[in-house]
């Protein structure tokens, strides 16, 4: 674990009972540029490209236009245990979530993009509870 400041400590691994706002941010925004890559296997441009500087900064100005994205690309999944499996973890992050705030500090844009890595490789690794 590393620590800042004040701040409660950041695994080097998924956490999923982080505290921050930013870091549950970062790892929704993950889980539906995730949702987005399997509804259209080989997009040329993803969300992230797109929307990424604005969801870590200004949360509040993209993330409702995400989520009605992710209504669309989630109908588009070809499987319903992949549906199922992503609402889930979709609700479990929510659940950390009371409010899309207007804007995030430095220190949570940080804490957004270590939640956006975290939940991307925990797409990848064979070890963990949050698998592809």
């Amino acid at each position: 674990r590393f620590y800042f400041n004040n701040y409660e400590g950041v695994s080097f691994e998924l956490d999923i009972n982080q505290s921050s706002i930013g870091y549950q941010l970062g790892r929704l925004f993950a889980t539906l540029e995730r949702i987005q890559e399997e509804a259209n296997p080989g997009i040329n441009s993803t969300i992230t490209e797109r929307f990424y500087g604005a969801a870590c900064s200004t949360p509040v100005t993209v993330f409702a236009n995400l989520l009605r994205l992710k209504n669309h690309h989630i109908a588009k999944l070809p499987s319903k245990g992949r549906v199922i499996f992503f609402n889930q973890l979709i609700g479990e992050i929510m659940e950390k979530v009371d409010d899309f705030p207007s804007y995030l500090d430095l220190h949570e844009q940080g804490r957004f993009a270590i939640g956006y890595y975290h939940q991307r490789q925990a797409f990848y690794s064979p070890n963990t509870t949050v698998k592809q």
